[in-house]
């Protein structure tokens, strides 16, 4: 058992303790799921299970050991693994191979029993095929299902999670939370999740909600997601079949899943509905691709083809989304983008500039900002001013204050409270924040999100995606890869799917978001489209435009023009 008693924990610097006197106990072999906004503690509590921080005050105990306790430290950390957000945090060894192989060497684990984990490991999480390369060769999905399979393969008693799948695509994801499962109830592992997907949440026994360090809500999911009101004013969301039941004004208890929805939901009856057509673009692209190839390492043992003849074009004034199974070569194709990677063989045009030519590079990127996977990670500035400006002053931009000041609105941070502050001292989601901003100072015609609204509570998340919508209104062009296929029903003007380094499809996100087109390459197909399907098997008269929470109401409440 986990026992926590009165647990307190302010870091080094701050007057504003981020665990303010929690006390919980977690029995053995529950699920438990956490759930809170950016900054609630959740991250800070995990780390407080394994020792990894002291309490201030208060105390932790796994089992009989404390975690206070010097000599109890390496043995709780073999009872208990944690798997941090950032893979890159954890990652430490050369080959993927190794990197599973040495939580096992450090315990002792003798040569034959390690060689038979590890194997059954790879093939688990399906990295045999990466079994010798390089994890930073990796996208950012594998080394996330990487640094999972390297804490698993221990098997650890109690497991802490940190947003194991916010980087996963859709079945990537699914499989995960099917293996967690299977390790809870096969295994009698003790999984303690932290995430902001509310699905995920559901499968679990038990969810306890954290709000500014201390306990907010601890219940079953099904008296947890009931509480709509108050997860709303906690900055959280019920998952999705509950918020449309809720929203159709379905009786108590409401469904938290889509199946159990389905059933419920009498349709209206309305004239059959034909399937809409794309409009095709008008204008020339402003990114074009002919038979685009990247490959990693050449002539190495270790040699990788991440994007092989690739032929596409983008559009301006559109936001086009990038979706793709991990490893697909989605991140390998922006980079691309602006200049950071060059093609192997093959042309990119991006606004009328070859990004093969090292003259066109500086003013190329005048014209195209990137904000990558985990934005944070690009602050290193004193000030969140001088980090912000970084961007603009490079570029040699006029009127600089005005650029950050402004920036830092369009992110939803007070310019006056945010300026003079330490960015590497920020939450999570202000550090994201802040690294947007910094692209968004430099006024690209051309901006390129990876991963933008991954981690993010729900308020951050519709933050991120507003401002997207902001940016696209103002006539730029957008970028998006996403794992989040709900994100890009709701926002996106073009999806573009890649499979093995190339673009097999494109299309509207009606169309390429069905199940027919995401099933057979390994996706699923977001939630809303999963609804949406089901409902149409009972009825041809729900629009072919109904795959988002937003137009799935209005249809079902008869509010859809």
């Amino acid at each position: 058992m986990i026992n926590i008693q009165n647990l307190s924990y302010t870091y080094p610097g701050s007057t504003s303790p981020v665990i303010n006197n929690v006390t919980l106990n977690i029995q053995e072999g529950e699920f438990v799921a956490l759930l809170g906004a950016n900054g609630s503690g959740k991250s800070t509590l995990l780390r407080s299970l394994n020792g990894l921080i002291q309490p201030t005050t208060g105390h932790v105990q796994i089992d009989t050991l404390s975690t206070q306790t010097r000599q109890d430290i390496s043995l709780i950390r073999q009872k208990v693994g944690l798997v941090f957000q950032n893979p890159d945090d954890q990652i430490i060894a050369s080959t993927v191979e190794r990197e599973i192989a040495f939580g096992l060497e450090n315990l002792g684990i003798l040569p034959e029993e390690m060689h038979q984990r590890v194997e059954q490991t790879l093939q688990q999480f399906q990295l045999k095929i990466h079994q010798q390369q390089d994890p930073n060769q990796l996208s950012g999905g594998e080394r996330q299902r990487l640094a999972l399979a390297s804490i698993i393969v221990m098997h650890p008693k109690y497991l802490l999670l940190d947003e194991p799948t916010s980087l996963l695509d859709p079945s990537a994801r699914a499989n995960i939370l099917s293996y967690l499962h299977h390790l809870h109830k096969e295994k009698e592992i003790t999984p303690i999740l932290v995430t902001q997907i509310p699905s995920e949440a559901a499968q679990a026994d038990r969810i306890i909600v954290l709000n500014q360090g201390q306990v907010a809500l601890d219940g079953a999911p099904a008296e947890i997601f009931a509480q709509i009101d108050t997860l709303k004013s906690l900055g959280l969301h019920p998952p999705l079949a509950t918020h449309i039941a809720h929203n159709i004004n379905l009786p108590t208890p409401y469904p938290l899943t889509i199946e159990e929805l389905s059933k419920r939901i009498r349709l209206p009856q309305k004239t059959p509905q034909t399937s809409p057509t794309q409009k095709e673009p008008t204008s020339a692209p402003i990114i074009s691709a002919q038979a685009l190839s990247h490959i990693y390492n050449p002539k190495l043992p270790t040699q990788t083809t991440a994007l092989d003849h690739l032929n596409t074009h983008i559009y301006p004034g559109e936001i086009t989304t990038l979706i793709g199974t991990s490893g697909s070569g989605k991140s390998t194709f922006i980079q691309h983008l602006n200049g950071l990677l060059k093609p192997t063989s093959g042309t990119l045009t991006v606004c009328d500039l070859d990004t093969n030519k090292n003259k066109d590079l500086i003013t190329l990127r005048r014209h195209v900002g990137l904000i990558f996977q985990f934005p944070e990670a690009q602050l290193f500035a004193e000030t969140v001013f001088e980090d912000v400006a970084f961007g603009p002053q490079n570029l040699q931009l006029s009127d600089i204050p005005t650029r950050v000041h402004d920036a830092l609105q369009m992110v939803g941070l007070d310019p006056k409270a945010f300026e003079k502050r330490d960015p590497l001292r920020l939450s999570g989601g202000e550090k994201r924040r802040v690294a947007i901003a910094g692209i968004l100072a430099m006024e690209p015609e051309i901006i390129i999100f990876d991963e933008p609204t991954a981690g993010l509570d729900p308020v951050g998340a519709s933050l991120i995606e507003n401002l997207i919508l902001v940016q696209k209104s103002q006539g730029r062009t957008i970028v998006m890869i996403t794992h989040d296929l709900d994100l890009a029903a709701r926002i996106a003007d073009r999806i573009y799917v890649f499979q093995k380094g190339q673009v097999i499809k494109n299309g509207p996100p009606a169309e390429m978001l069905s199940s027919h087109i995401l099933l057979p390459l390994g996706l699923h197909p977001p939630e809303g489209v999963h609804l949406f399907e089901s409902l149409r098997k009972k009825s041809d008269a729900i629009p072919h435009t109904c795959i988002t929470p937003e137009t799935l109401i209005a249809f079902l409440t008869g509010n859809s023009p």
